[in-house]
């Protein structure tokens, strides 16, 4: 016997004792197990991994299934009662996992020993002459009726089920091939990871919310695993309709495995299925169903995030276990109402935003210490500021309050953090405690595809090209179909003086969200600086037939007689004065492109008095290069808090 098998029995026995004597415990699992047996929990599933060819939440719950199974033979009590004495805190769940393990149901025990035993009597009645020679004493009788009876494939696993579950494990250890304990281990690049969207299995078709929430829900669990690359939302929502195979989805992601599920609600009750995939080889490698009541609903999520985890080989931090298994509330009507506002904030419009701000209300007053009804507040009021839904200066103030209520409920929020830098740069101009939440968001959730957007454009405006690269780039690395993403890396390569890249990222970005306008007004800067008159004329085209009320104007203007770049800003200037609100930054960099900079001067002015959240940006905006030695610039961004940059690019010139 080497000694690798003496110390591998000598592990499994002390496994195996550990979660025998902690068999009622509903609780105990693989974090317990490690504790107890003073082993770290990313030893113990890489070794039951390697060893075994399972996980460590097989195990356990293999380990319990046997002793249930010995004690239903035993007769000691009944199904119901032994599920409690064997850790399962449902009875239902408890028949639902024995029924799949061994093929039928706890209660079918009894009666099938009792068949065989019938079927013995039959046969000896049947052949009296095989018993004609003999006088069969009462324990000569139980026993063969006993070795008759293990004829039955299934009794006899049950009889033996400790014994062969330990000859089980002594056999891996002892007598397999010794190249199975080297099976290859994934490297830390090959764990990457895309969540599709779940299926809503319930007649209901309203219950959608509670489906996207789930989903969600799962998929902020593993985002706090570091060890993961995990993909952001929208990757996945692109595949929802499930018609492109896992392979493909690999390619065109990046990414090594998949994970997909389907939920079901009825009443109190839940199921969740969930498998993993892995996408190289479109082959499934594990999957579980959750039958639970609606209260476990946390235990569901935290228990799929740490089973991927095991699976992928990720090793969990205690600050990382401490997360994952945290429950966010213990109402759960706070809980269904704040599910309902984030699926209609996903919505990204006036009316979704409106009706999510009344459902995080809600939620909040079920529960009035609810860390992410506050979050989602926040964030609610901060994107209807940002995307020019209101006023703007109330909705920030708003989301300010809010956000630092979560993280006064909750200090290791990493979304919390990155909406609070985004908040504290874009409308307080509070440019130190900005950097420090943003990378302290980047420190708890390095997953986070928004995190690393709000520190891009933080560092795009401080002028530090570079590094906003960097973020953006990782940005959509974690989320490739990001239009927002998209958008903020043309705006970089733009003000970098790289105009074929900047094209290039506008364009991906319309293609994936059909933000037209945005892209247009990009692609129309870009078009100006290379001095293409038809580039610029087939944007403003663009831009006017999505602006105008009235399309037939558009073939009214004689865009032929405009074909210089300067009349065509006259034009732009011209339309967005007539505006209700007019864009002061928009306006301001029209006049700019024109060659007004008094006129410039002027609107940039308004919008420091009136705070206008997109002044920032023009610290670091090719734009406005030729204003960057006016003193009216240099005292706004001076007001403003701002570094100045004079870093010019010479190859600029028209």
């Amino acid at each position: 016997m080497n000694t690798t098998s003496s110390m591998g029995q000598e592990i499994v026995r002390k496994l195996t004792e550990i979660v025998y004597a902690n068999l009622e415990e509903e609780n105990f699992g693989v974090d317990s197990l490690a504790i107890q047996a003073g082993m770290s929990r990313y030893f113990i599933n890489r070794y039951v991994k390697s060893e075994l060819n399972k996980t460590t939440t097989q195990f356990i719950r293999e380990l319990r299934l046997y002793k249930a199974m010995e004690m239903l033979q035993a007769e000691m009590a009944t199904a119901a009662e032994i599920s409690y004495k064997v850790g399962f805190n449902s009875p239902t769940y408890f028949n639902s996992c024995f029924h799949q393990y061994f093929g039928f149901p706890p209660g079918e025990v009894r009666k099938r020993i009792s068949l065989d035993r019938e079927l013995i009597q039959g046969d000896r009645k049947e052949n009296p002459e095989s018993d004609s020679d003999f006088s069969y004493s009462d324990d000569y009788l139980v026993e063969k009726q006993n070795f008759f009876s293990r004829k039955n494939f299934i009794v006899l696993a049950s009889v033996f089920a400790v014994f062969l579950c330990l000859s089980f494990f002594w056999y891996f250890l002892f007598f397999k091939d010794a190249t199975m304990s080297d099976l290859p281990h994934l490297k830390q690049e090959d764990k990457t990871l895309v969540v599709l969207p779940f299926k809503n299995l319930s007649d209901n078709p309203q219950s959608q919310y509670f489906t996207e929430g789930m989903m969600e829900d799962i998929l902020n669990q593993l985002f706090k695993i570091k060890e993961l690359k995990v993909l952001s939302r929208t990757s996945g929502d692109v595949y929802r309709n499930g018609t492109v195979s896992a392979s493909e989805i690999s390619h065109k992601l990046g990414v090594n495995f998949i994970l997909e599920g389907s939920i079901q609600q009825h009443d109190n009750k839940v199921r969740v299925i969930v498998q993993l995939i892995d996408a190289r080889r479109d082959r499934h490698i594990w999957s579980e169903k959750y039958d639970r009541e609606f209260a476990d609903i946390f235990m569901i999520q935290s228990s799929i995030a740490k089973q991927i985890a095991d699976q992928l080989e990720a090793a969990l931090t205690t600050h990382e276990l401490e997360q994952i298994n945290q429950i966010p509330t213990k109402n759960m009507e706070a809980y269904n109402l704040y599910l309902q506002g984030r699926f209609n904030f996903m919505e990204m419009s006036q009316t979704g935003l409106k009706k999510s701000i009344t459902c995080f209300e809600m939620a909040i007053a079920a529960d009035p210490n609810y860390a992410l009804a506050y979050l989602g507040l926040a964030e609610a009021y901060y994107f209807r500021a940002w995307w020019g839904f209101s006023l703007g200066t109330s909705d920030y103030l708003k989301a300010k309050a809010y956000v630092r209520t979560a993280l006064d409920l909750e200090p290791k929020m990493a979304e919390a953090h990155a909406t609070n830098g985004a908040i504290l740069w874009r409308n307080d101009w509070n440019w130190k405690e900005a950097q420090q939440e943003l990378i302290l968001a980047l420190e708890l959730n390095p997953n986070s595809s928004r995190a690393h957007q709000n520190y891009s454009e933080y560092l795009d405006i401080m002028g530090n090209n570079g590094q906003a690269r960097l973020h953006i780039n990782i940005a959509l690395k974690l989320d490739p179909i990001s239009s927002v993403s998209y958008l903020l890396s043309g705006r970089y390569y733009y003000h970098e003086g790289k105009f074929a890249e900047s094209l290039e990222c506008y364009r991906k970005a319309e293609q994936l969200n059909g933000i037209q306008v945005k892209t247009s007004m990009g692609c129309l800067a870009n078009f100006y600086w290379l001095n293409d008159s038809s580039g610029v004329l087939m944007t403003v085209r663009d831009i006017l037939s999505n602006t105008l009320q009235n399309k037939d104007q558009v073939s009214a203007i004689e865009f032929s007689k405009r074909s210089e770049i300067n009349s065509l800003l006259r034009f732009l200037i011209s339309m967005e004065q007539q505006t209700e609100e007019p864009h002061l930054v928009a306006l301001a960099k029209w006049f700019v492109m024109a060659g007004k900079n008094f006129e410039a001067l002027h609107l940039l002015t308004k919008a420091f008095q009136s705070h206008s959240p997109e002044l920032a940006e023009i610290n670091n905006d090719l734009d406005f290069l030729s204003l960057r030695q006016e003193a009216r610039y240099k005292q706004i961004i001076k007001q403003m808090g701002l570094v100045q940059l004079n870093t010019e690019i010479p190859s600029l010139k028209r």
